[in-house]
């Protein structure tokens, strides 16, 4: 096994954590494990599930609790990288119906995928359920910022705070990515103060 050090952490859409320990480790959590066998049923909720503490050996949840490196790394499953591309985080999404193209359902949204190289994701869903229309695009860094449109679509999708801190950090994507992700936690998808 190797050492139980937390480097760090992020949450899923899946009521899952993604956690990297000492030595490029990855990891998978699942949060109902403790919503089932520690009774923190606040865990039930997202807006919970990602507002979270991590120091290098613990993890906590203010009002629910706190679990220990060892207890996430015996509880978890590894996870190879190749598959870490596909998770991702919503930094946000927003109705902006009704619109010309539908009068209930008019979705923009911004997911980060911090493992791919195509890390920014935006998409954007017209109708709802399974035969909706719109689309969606990954993009590196570089490629998110030549694209015209792109200040427009966060600001459609109600994250606006997330423009400031990709122009301020272009030079530096590791912590670019972590602080979108630690500001994506603390808003939990909430668009309120974009």
């Amino acid at each position: 096994m190797s050492s139980t050090q937390i480097i760090r952490v992020f949450p899923n859409e899946q009521s899952q954590l993604i956690l990297e320990f000492l030595g490029q480790e990855y990891r998978i959590f699942d949060l109902m494990i403790l919503y089932r066998e520690m009774e923190w049923k606040e865990l039930a909720y997202p807006q919970h599930q990602k507002a979270f503490i991590v120091s290098e050996d613990e993890i906590s949840w203010p009002g629910s609790g706190t679990v220990d490196a060892r207890f996430l790394y015996e509880r978890s499953k590894s996870i190879e990288i190749d598959r870490l591309e596909n998770q991702i985080i919503r930094l946000s999404y927003k109705n902006q119906a009704p619109t010309s193209e539908n009068k209930h359902h008019h979705v923009y949204g911004v997911y980060l995928a911090p493992y791919s190289s195509k890390p920014f994701r935006v998409g954007e869903s017209i109708g709802g359920g399974m035969a909706d229309r719109g689309g969606g695009y990954d993009f590196s860094l570089a490629d998110l910022q030549e694209w015209p449109e792109w200040k427009k679509h966060f600001e459609l999708s109600g994250c606006m705070w997330a423009v400031s801190l990709i122009d301020s950090l272009p030079t530096d994507p590791v912590k670019l990515i972590e602080l979108l992700i630690a500001e994506a936690c603390r808003r939990n998808g909430s668009p309120e103060n974009a």
